[in-house]
């Protein structure tokens, strides 16, 4: 059971960066993409990571507990896929900037 929803959780966090992505190619999802965006920038700057990121790999480390993870869903799969470290300092920068300027960039065209 807690595979399935370590699964599903991974499924909605990447349904999540999908829409922080590409959610303003579809205007009429715009309040939801706003959102979205704030709530992931909110996650970051008050926890350091996304709260999807925690809840899934408790649930990984509770089947199998010698999971290595430090709550950067993106360096996680980085590594896991490409055999390669991705700073989690970088991660973190990149996307805050990228956060605040999609929100602001989309604030000002919404609005303007």
């Amino acid at each position: 059971m807690r595979r399935l929803l370590a699964a599903i959780i991974f499924f909605l966090h990447f349904a999540v960066v999908l829409i922080v992505l590409f959610g303003w190619m579809i205007p009429s999802l715009w309040y939801p993409y706003m959102a979205v965006l704030a709530g992931t920038l909110l996650s970051d700057l008050v926890f350091g990571y996304c709260i999807l990121s925690k809840w899934e790999f408790d649930l990984r480390k509770k089947i199998d507990p010698s999971i290595d993870y430090n709550y950067r869903w993106t360096s996680y799969y980085t590594y896991r896929f490409t055999q390669h470290r991705v700073s989690d300092t970088f991660i973190l920068r990149v996307s805050t900037v990228f956060l605040v300027g999609s929100l602001v960039i989309n604030l000002y065209f919404h609005n303007f």
